[in-house]
């Protein structure tokens, strides 16, 4: 029954997120645009988010039913999740092919070569916040742009993701001012930003391919233990990564039954780091540490490029995706 999705837990988190919307809504014509409706929304954002990551990665009647959500709710297109998503799940930290860590020149996760360098890494530990909120804007962005892009290509369920993506805009221009909707994108992108990506940059990056997948998945994830109820809804599963990297298509309400086991197999196996959690607070000092420590850093002469190399197999700028078109038109330029 380990895939067998729990219909009440999961109306359950389908309603909270109708009515953080429906508040949203309300507060946001009762006090003009105010803090409050710009907080209730970005927190409905970032819950569209996690339930529509569980849908996308689902392979049960549910998911199948619930694909699209996350184009309705979270304006990010399935097609384009998966195309990136996925390549996070196999080549988890591998440098020059995971694209979450390829966020420089705003923000770097190891010293790079001089080449590649830029003025902001000096600072990235104090100013991570502006790159942070930017992200939920920047995959909207990009999401529209694959979207058109597989309509044009006649990708499978194409055409209904860009609907989808054009009745979520309708509704949110419909629903909320501008003074509401758009600062809870970026709202809800530094929240989402702070969640995801600590457990995994922290941890061990690679530079060339790991033929041991399961050991790679613990030696490059770290969970976060949560203090409260709050912080266990809000970070949407995301606490429990770990689980989720060795078994993503498992519905998230699992994931707790399933720590258990993952400790015992770490164990017994010998896994370099074992099963590593770390608080929720303390693990965004790690994170906060390790780009302090890269700031601090001298260039590295030779040091991997975070787009990858031409010659490298899965390497960003080898892929279709968006975020290898300007390292591309680098390369090729040099």
């Amino acid at each position: 029954g380990w895939w067998e999705r729990d219909p009440v837990h999961e109306i359950k988190l389908l309603g909270i997120w109708v009515s953080l919307v429906a508040s949203a809504s309300f507060t946001a014509h009762i006090d003009g645009g105010g803090f409050l409706s710009t907080f209730l929304l970005s927190l409905a954002m970032t819950n569209a988010g996690w339930l529509g990551h569980d849908y996308v990665h689902g392979v049960d009647k549910w998911s199948d039913r619930f694909r699209n959500f996350v184009a309705y709710g979270a304006g990010m297109a399935p097609i384009w999740w998966s195309d990136k998503h996925n390549k996070h799940h196999a080549l988890t930290n591998e440098m020059g092919v995971d694209e979450d860590i390829a966020t420089d020149p705003f923000l770097y996760q190891w010293a790079p070569s001089p080449e590649n360098d830029s003025p902001l890494r000096k600072i990235q530990h104090w100013i991570f916040f502006i790159p942070f909120s930017l992200l939920f804007a920047l995959w909207r962005f990009d999401t529209l742009k694959v979207a058109i892009q597989a309509v044009e290509d006649k990708r499978t369920n194409a055409k209904e993701e860009l609907v989808a993506l054009g009745v979520h805009y309708l509704a949110l221009l419909t629903l909320f001012p501008a003074s509401v909707w758009v600062p809870a994108i970026f709202l809800s992108g530094l929240m989402s930003a702070l969640i995801v990506t600590p457990t995994h940059q922290s941890e061990e990056l690679f530079e060339d391919f790991q033929f041991d997948w399961v050991t790679a998945q613990f030696r490059s994830t770290r969970n976060a233990v949560m203090t409260n109820p709050f912080s266990e809804w809000l970070w949407g599963g995301m606490q429990y990564q770990l689980e989720h990297h060795l078994f993503p298509s498992m519905p998230r309400s699992k994931y707790p039954k399933l720590r258990e086991r993952l400790i015992q197999f770490a164990n017994d196996n010998n896994i370099p780091g074992g099963y590593r959690e770390t608080g929720e607070f303390d693990i965004l000092k790690l994170n906060w540490n390790l780009y302090k420590t890269v700031a601090e850093a001298d260039a590295v002469p030779g040091a991997p490029a975070t787009k990858g190399r031409l010659d490298q197999q899965a390497s960003i700028m080898n892929t279709n995706s968006p975020a290898n078109q300007l390292a591309r038109n680098k390369q090729y330029e040099e």
